[in-house]
């Protein structure tokens, strides 16, 4: 009988294992090349015309899919259309698979007369529900383990033969399944036994967070509506590549003025929020004015799935607003010794929560804008009803702690729980208000001074156009405050386009943004517009919009090679940047990000007419030839 042994080619420690295990015995078979699912992201396994079940769990552990998981299923996958183009059946076996005392090819071969799969190892999940053969088989229920196993080319085509490839789970699940639609058997006693983990370790189990696969997005949300005290909040995320979406963007606040209870109102615009999200996505809610990232979205993400919580919430030492509450939190049972903490407490300043389950959540039950969203949020954690998780140890979210401080890797760091963590919470009084002020002093001294290296890469938006990173809210806030102190905003005498401008040479901004330009802005624009070369920048200038003056900007081209336009604000309605050609709007598109486009031909624009407020914005023009100058 032919075998194909599944081994992914970097292994090769576990190929020569194998071979020493089992060379004597294991004849006539070829290498089966394995997928190194460590090397697919969700992004890459799309592009091959796969996806996975964005909402299969570990039955056992709660686990999401690792990366693993999805390689290994590939590589089962592929072995069986090898054995569904074959005329005879064929044993799979995987290279840490180690033959045993009893092994009988023929017998296992003549069984495919009667059985189109025959497991030779297995861990049986439902032992009460296995049908007895005879003395040497029987018919599996719900087994797991695909070590070794025999398979003809009727039960291959029925097991490629499904929607599998856009719906992927791990192949001990997937088989299982189908087993109602084969003809099944596995020996009672096994003839093959897998090599122990402290060996050869395993592709598939997650040993760390970079062994999750992440196959959904992450929305960054807040909500404040004061624009100006989210800026410590917002800065902090965006040097970490993270944008939050402000919720309460042109809202009026109806959530009292949180001295004591209240902010039901973020809750319900939440609610409002998550409606149209895809249920498989999570959302990463944070407050607005006492908050401080210090790590990345993927590093964030990676954590909270090993919670294996569908939400999370941050956990404090004060049992607030309700003290009566205390003793159902302390006693509340925990997973581990670890997580025997001070902070019983669920917060609600910080929360990780997939969207289906929020949705679950917050439709079940409903509350006023001025009910405390604390409150709300604790009597749904003890109510049992949802898989609701507290990180008892500021793995991820550390909310006020005096004893936190920056650990040697510049993360937040807690001495009493030895964790460091993602996102801090200064909730509390003014001894809190002090703690946040210090750790906020050391982020903003690690900041860069004016313009932000683009840590989030390239987000292409359409053939021909591109965003980046490029500010902070609080360099947009500092631009903002000095262009209106200088004042004389008016249009180029010569423009025929004319708008409320100031020069960054003017303002002292002219050295520093041509400095970045060059260095950081240049090379992206042209390894995106190849075999395009760049002559430097060749003016700068900020821009408002106001009701008593200019309201919006008439469709036009920009006397520019390539430009760069920059929201520095998002507080007013109306006054959108739009390219009609393109159908593209920087609506939607964060503060301090830049929208790179060709500036003379192809991408002409123009501004809505503003409706509310005041709108300001950044443009980067760029010069057409060496020598252009204004």
């Amino acid at each position: 009988m032919k075998k194909l042994v599944i081994s992914i080619p970097r292994r090769s420690d576990r190929r020569e294992h194998f071979l020493e295990k089992n060379g004597e015995i294991i004849k006539d078979f070829e290498w089966s090349d394995g997928v190194d699912g460590k090397q697919i992201t969700h992004e890459s396994l799309l592009a091959m015309g796969a996806d996975t079940n964005k909402f299969w769990r570990d039955e056992f552990l709660n686990r999401r899919l690792t990366h693993g998981d999805v390689g290994c299923l590939i590589a089962h996958r592929n072995a069986w259309i090898k054995v569904a183009n074959q005329e005879e059946p064929m044993m799979i076996i995987e290279d840490d698979a180690i033959v045993l005392d009893g092994y009988d090819e023929e017998y296992y071969e003549s069984l495919t007369e009667q059985y189109n799969i025959i497991y030779l190892q297995k861990n049986e999940n439902h032992p009460h529900e296995v049908v007895p053969i005879d003395d040497m088989i029987e018919v599996p229920a719900y087994p797991y383990n695909l070590t070794a196993y025999i398979l003809t080319p009727e039960a291959a085509r029925i097991l490629v033969d499904t929607d599998l490839i856009t719906n992927i789970i791990p192949d001990d699940e997937y088989v299982p399944l189908m087993l109602k639609h084969l003809t099944p058997c596995a020996l009672k006693i096994d003839v093959f036994r897998q090599a122990l983990r402290e060996n050869l370790g395993s592709d598939i189990e997650p040993y760390d967070e970079k062994d999750w696969f992440i196959d959904f997005n992450v929305h960054p949300i807040t909500v404040g509506t004061d624009r100006k005290k989210c800026a410590n909040m917002m800065s902090s995320a965006n040097v970490n590549g993270i944008y939050p979406k402000n919720l309460g963007t042109m809202v009026k606040w109806e959530g009292t003025d949180m001295v004591g209870p209240g902010g039901g109102h973020k809750v319900n615009l939440v609610r409002e929020y998550i409606k149209d999200l895809p249920e498989n996505d999570v959302v990463l809610f944070t407050d607005a004015y006492d908050v401080l990232y210090n790590s990345d979205i993927e590093d964030i993400t990676r954590r909270y799935i090993g919670y294996r919580k569908r939400v999370l919430f941050a956990a404090e030492s004060n049992c607030w607003p309700d003290p009566s509450l205390a003793s159902s939190f302390e006693n509340w049972p925990r997973e581990n010794d670890d997580q025997k903490t001070k902070y019983h407490y669920l917060n609600s300043g910080i929360f990780m929560a997939e969207v289906r389950e929020l949705k679950l959540m917050l439709n079940d039950s409903s509350l006023a804008d001025s009910d405390d969203d604390q409150l709300f949020f604790q009597k749904l954690f003890l109510s049992g009803n949802y898989d609701i998780g507290l990180d008892y140890e500021g793995y991820i979210f550390q909310c006020h702690e005096d004893q936190v401080s920056f650990s040697e890797n510049g993360m937040f760091n807690n001495p009493i729980t030895n964790c460091v963590s993602c996102i801090y919470h200064g909730n509390g009084d003014s001894e809190a208000k002090k703690k946040y002020d210090s750790l906020n002093s050391v982020i903003k001294s690690k900041s860069p001074m004016l313009y932000l290296p683009n840590y989030g890469g390239i987000d292409k938006i359409s053939e021909d156009m591109f965003v980046i990173d490029f500010m902070t809210q609080h360099q947009c806030e500092d631009m903002i405050a000095i262009a209106d102190r200088h004042g004389g905003w008016e249009p180029l005498p010569t423009d025929n386009f004319p708008a409320q401008e100031i020069r960054l040479k003017e303002i002292g901004y002219w050295d520093s943004i041509v400095h970045h330009w060059d260095y950081n802005v240049t090379p992206i624009i042209e390894e995106f517009y190849p075999p395009m070369k760049m002559y430097g920048l060749r003016d700068a200038f900020a821009m408002r919009y106001s009701m008593d003056t200019q309201r919006k900007l008439n469709l036009h081209t920009d006397a520019s090679l390539v430009t760069g336009s920059i929201k520095l604000n998002d507080d007013y309605k109306g006054a959108d940047l739009i390219f009609p050609r393109q159908n593209i709007s920087n609506k939607d598109i964060p503060v301090g990000k830049a929208i790179i486009f060709p500036g003379q031909v192809t991408h002409g624009h123009a501004c809505t007419e503003l409706q509310e407020g005041v709108k300001y914005s950044l443009t980067l023009w760029s010069k057409r030839y060496d020598g252009d100058l204004m």
